[in-house]
């Protein structure tokens, strides 16, 4: 876990195939979901606020994707941290990043899918404002997800 930070990353277009596929490889294994790379590479991610990396310069551990909806609205395209790191407030401290970021830009809410299995996103979800506001059937491979949205918090609230 030393020397991991969460940082701005190049536009995907740039990247190169093996790191699109190692992030394939991520979400796959953290979500179950699967792109294919020239869609990762395609993604409309906010150039100002919405591509993060967790790295330590070598191996990338964590993304956080991130477009602009409007004005006030961004949505969390993808968000995923190696399974291994998961549950240490890694998770919480790209949010804080991506959000410092987004509300020096205007954005004043957020909006994600995440699948409903997915407690511990939930819950971190759930402590930064975010409400589900509707299911999303089938969504995840044959699993439920839930449509999240609210305000854009850069930490967590009080409960």
């Amino acid at each position: 876990m030393t020397g991991l930070n969460w940082i701005p990353s190049p536009s995907l277009k740039e990247w190169s195939r093996g790191r699109l596929q190692n992030i394939r490889e991520l979400i796959l294994e953290t979500t179950g979901e699967t792109y294919e790379i020239e869609r990762l590479k395609n993604l409309p991610l906010n150039d100002e606020f919405g591509r993060w990396i967790l790295t330590d310069g070598e191996r990338d551990q964590g993304i956080l994707w991130v477009m602009r909806l409007s004005n006030q609205c961004a949505r969390v395209l993808a968000f995923s941290v190696a399974n291994e790191l998961q549950g240490n407030g890694i998770g919480a401290k790209g949010w804080r990043k991506f959000a410092i970021a987004a509300k020096t830009r205007g954005i004043r809410t957020v909006q994600l899918e995440v699948r409903q299995d997915n407690v511990v996103a939930i819950s971190m979800y759930h402590r930064r404002g975010l409400r589900p506001k509707g299911r999303i059937v089938g969504f995840y491979r044959g699993h439920d997800g839930w449509l999240m949205r609210g305000p854009l918090l850069s930490e967590a609230a009080s409960q």
